[in-house]
């Protein structure tokens, strides 16, 4: 009673259903493989990787500062943008060219780290990786200079900028613009999307960066969820959509029902 009381109920069994939805698709995908469209984002990445391999230039990667892994917002981002890296890896790995990895985040250094070390152990040459093309460094000011820094020493041919961001996107992102680097970016971070449209040549809107790190990392679980909310969010329009037809004609069931 407490929960109609407050005005929750539908809340309460929405909750409860995407549970149910995302469970299922997890449990699903273990016995059925999903697929995720193709996104121009992903399929620039070897331009990008080509370009830095005809121009004898590095590649630059970094995940930005926003949060850490326990972050609920930032976390699954940077997850993402991880499982991206190591695609961006082995790309790197089979042209040749020397991939950097900026990581200003503790607790995502180590995951990093052996990302890239299984990329290039994916690929044959575990004794190419250099734990010395990882940089680590803290705190939002101290890394913005090493990232720009690196922009003037090495002038990285193509900038992957893909994690949870914060104001560092349009500072990296117009330094990127200024050393003439092909740019591929991507956040869940609303308030810097625009920045990163602004000036990088690809983007990775909203929620395409989890598609994104599910389709490059083939994780049943990380698969499934997606498939999940993608029927969630079918249903959810379903029903807004015969509610709006229901109301014009006097019927407001459905509105009541989404207003309780």
């Amino acid at each position: 009673m407490a929960i109609i009381v407050e005005g929750r109920l539908m809340t309460f069994v929405l909750m409860i259903l995407t549970f149910a939805v995302m469970y299922y698709y997890m449990s699903i995908s273990k016995k059925k493989e999903y697929t995720i469209r193709s996104m121009p984002a992903m399929d620039a990445i070897p331009e990008a990787v080509g370009r830095a391999a005809e121009m004898g230039k590095p590649v630059f990667w970094t995940v930005g500062i926003g949060g850490g892994l326990n972050d609920a917002t930032q976390g699954p981002q940077i997850l993402a943008s991880i499982s991206i890296l190591g695609h961006l890896t082995e790309e790197c790995v089979k042209a040749g060219v020397r991939l950097a990895a900026f990581c200003p985040l503790a607790d995502a250094l180590p995951l990093v780290e052996e990302v890239m070390r299984t990329a290039y152990l994916s690929q044959g040459k575990p004794e190419e990786f250099n734990v010395e093309d990882i940089t680590f460094i803290s705190g939002q000011s101290a890394y913005l200079s090493g990232v720009l820094g690196y922009f003037q020493r090495e002038r990285p041919a193509s900038n992957i900028l893909m994690g949870g961001f914060y104001y560092e996107a349009v500072v990296i992102g117009e330094a990127g613009n200024a050393i003439e680097a092909m740019q591929i970016g991507g956040t869940n971070n609303t308030h810097q999307m625009p920045f990163l449209v602004a000036t990088c040549d690809y983007m990775l809107l909203a929620e395409e960066l989890f598609a994104a790190g599910a389709a490059v990392s083939k994780d049943p679980d990380m698969l499934g969820s997606i498939k999940g909310e993608d029927m969630i969010k079918l249903l959810l329009v379903a029903i807004i959509g015969i509610g709006f037809l229901l109301g014009a004609v006097g019927i407001t069931a459905i509105a009541d029902l989404l207003g309780v």
